[in-house]
């Protein structure tokens, strides 16, 4: 039985990461204002309303953790380990079975409805055990954005929507400057991560309130729609890493 504190934390974390498409009004409930009340008060340890409920409303992140939590056979979606699978990569991820991801893709997300009826074919003829319920692999290669938006990705908008990490050089006010790697296109137009890193401010403050601090530079952050979203260890880069490897690959097929 998960204790109130470990759920608040995977919610806190959860949070973390759904906050800026929700703000862009891409993803989850039209309830921005309580969710930023939420994040702003976790900062400040203040007194918090709960959540859980709202984030239960975004369509494509939250079936995906309950997919998840009840491939390894646990009960809280918002367990820590679940959110991190989803949003950042571990084993959970391995025990999501081929056969029942493809289901959540077809009669959840309903994919064959979003896209054409040759695109989809091509998607379920390709489709095998290396795809993962990352949300990288989504972004890679659910072609249509399945929040509140049914527009194709643009490369732009895939390398914004992804979960991406980055090494932060300086601290201003309120941005971060930091080094990643984009994404790109090949001469085929397949996507991947560039070799070589650029540097990107990328926000750290919305209405008054700082998104993260005690940060300092040489810190790892992900990064999600040109925010930060928390600090990583090199454990955590590394996984990251992997599983965006692991989605693009994946994608490079279609």
């Amino acid at each position: 039985m998960a204790t109130q504190t470990e759920n608040l934390n995977g919610i806190i974390r959860c949070t973390r990461y759904a906050f800026m498409p929700n703000r862009l009004h891409l993803c989850g409930p039209e309830n921005q204002a309580d969710i930023l009340e939420f994040y702003a008060n976790t900062n400040q340890q203040k007194n918090i309303k709960p959540i859980e409920p709202l984030l239960k409303e975004f369509q494509t992140m939250f079936p995906y953790l309950r997919l998840i939590t009840n491939s390894n056979r646990q009960k809280n979606p918002f367990a820590e380990k679940i959110i991190e699978a989803y949003w950042l990569g571990n084993n959970y991820l391995n025990n999501v079975k081929t056969a029942e991801l493809y289901r959540h893709i077809a009669d959840t997300i309903k994919l064959d409805k979003k896209i054409s009826r040759k695109e989809f074919s091509e998607f379920q003829e390709k489709f095998n055990q290396f795809a993962l319920p990352h949300h990288n692999f989504h972004v890679f290669s659910v072609w249509r954005r399945t929040g509140n938006i049914g527009q194709k990705h643009t490369l732009a908008t895939m390398d914004a929507c992804r979960i991406s990490w980055g090494k932060i050089i300086r601290i201003k006010p309120q941005s971060l400057v930091v080094k990643t790697k984009p994404l790109i296109a090949d001469a085929n137009g397949k996507i991947k991560e560039s070799a070589e890193f650029i540097e990107r401010e990328i926000l750290n403050y919305f209405e008054g309130n700082i998104l993260l601090d005690s940060l300092k530079a040489g810190d790892y952050v992900s990064l999600h729609w040109g925010c930060v979203c928390e600090k990583l260890t090199k454990q955590q880069v590394a996984r990251l890493q992997k599983y965006t490897d692991l989605s693009l690959q994946f994608a490079a097929n279609l």
